[in-house]
């Protein structure tokens, strides 16, 4: 019987340290996974914030980008206005801006051009897309009544890049806006002015 308590004894050892064994291991998992989360989340955090910061610099890259471009166009605008529309401007504007805070509303216009009667209204794009026509045109409309001394004048759209593909320029012409980019990288032109049913 002694041996038997014995071994009963033994074994309830065995289990209770069996036991403890077991909550320590499950202590130690708990700070392990908990840690582990802890870390996974400061991680998160700082991928997080290293995406926004790449996202800011893009974006400000892009407005860099696009800026460059119409510097580049700019002076263009002028001339090729002369050249195809007989018209000299009385006034020209480079990213002519509209605000009303009180309806939260800013927009900035690329440039503008003036002349007796006729508007033109130039839109830039570093890498033109289908979706920059439509918001064009839709641009086009706020900008006549963001500035109603425009409304007795014939409105213009050029849109302008440093090159168009053919398909595009088609796209533009049925738009009824003129294409305006560098021909064969020697100067800036219009490449669809006999397309255009303005």
């Amino acid at each position: 019987m002694q041996k038997l308590e014995k071994k009963v004894d033994k074994l309830e050892k065995l289990v209770e340290l069996f036991v403890r064994e077991m909550i320590d291991f499950k202590l130690w998992a708990s700070r392990m996974i908990e840690e582990g989360q802890k870390r996974l989340e400061e991680h998160k955090k700082e991928t997080d914030r290293q995406i926004k910061e790449n996202n800011k610099r893009w974006g400000e890259l892009a407005n860099k980008l696009g800026t460059i471009v119409e510097d580049i166009i700019y002076p263009a605008f002028r001339p090729v206005i002369r050249k195809y529309f007989g018209c000299e401007p009385e006034k020209t504007y480079m990213r002519l801006e509209y605000s009303n805070r009180e309806r939260g509303i800013y927009e900035e216009f690329d440039a503008v051009a003036v002349c007796e009667d006729k508007v033109f209204l130039l839109e830039v794009k570093s890498t033109p897309r289908e979706k920059h026509i439509e918001e064009f045109k839709e641009k086009a409309k706020r900008f006549l009544e963001y500035f109603p001394e425009f409304t007795g004048k014939k409105l213009i759209l050029i849109m302008a890049s440093l090159s168009f593909n053919e398909g595009f320029v088609k796209q533009l012409s049925k738009a009824n806006i003129y294409a305006m980019a560098y021909r064969e990288w020697e100067y800036m032109d219009i490449l669809n002015f006999e397309e255009v049913n303005v």
